[in-house]
């Protein structure tokens, strides 16, 4: 099914909800109320249920956005970079959006795994797969890492890169995003290079 884009006036409605739906989420868990979304967005309630008809689509719709936003710099980077430049990139603009979004995420987990997600054509899982699929080819391609079955490879990295694992290095030792980024990159690699 095809959606037509929504209107710009109408689409930043939908951001700045969402974005109240990040902090809500972050420091409150999912305990809270379209009610509650209105007042923490400045906006209507009438318009809030006009955007969600419950709080479950408000995590759906927040989950969405923040794997598109992450696809969208896999693929930013992925256009002009390649190798171990572009595995380093991509690990850095990861953990970026993750200190962002990623103590509100955890909030939201779902209990089917990743694969499963994939699987079943879940959309936002299913693009995030697609776009890391290309990085681990290259890489085996070129001899980086051994050859290995590419969801494992996908899994683990989904796991080393894990938002909860970014959130605690965050909070936790106080990591800097860079120290984490170069951190998790190495951990994956070595995880890749012995798991073939």
């Amino acid at each position: 099914m095809i959606t037509a884009p929504l209107r710009r006036d109408t689409a930043r409605t939908r951001d700045r909800l969402l974005d109240a739906a990040g902090e809500l989420l972050a420091d409150r868990g999912t305990a809270f109320s379209l009610p509650d979304l209105a007042r923490a967005s400045g906006v209507a309630t009438a318009t809030v249920y006009r955007h969600f008809a419950s709080v479950h689509d408000v995590h759906r719709e927040f989950h969405t956005r923040l794997i598109g936003e992450l696809v969208a710099e896999l693929n930013d980077v992925s256009d002009r970079h390649h190798g171990l430049d572009r595995l380093r990139l991509i690990g850095e603009r990861w953990v970026r959006l993750a200190v962002q979004w990623g103590r509100a995420s955890t909030r939201i987990r779902r209990p089917e795994g990743f694969l499963e997600r994939v699987a079943a054509g879940d959309p936002p899982t299913s693009a995030l797969h697609a776009g890391l699929a290309p990085v681990v080819r290259e890489l085996v391609d070129a001899g980086t890492i051994p050859a290995q079955d590419l969801d494992y490879a996908i899994l683990l990295w989904i796991t080393v890169f894990d938002e909860r694992v970014i959130a605690d290095l965050t909070a936790g030792p106080g990591w800097t995003p860079e120290r984490i980024a170069t951190t998790l990159t190495a951990s994956l690699l070595g995880a890749w290079q012995n798991a073939g």
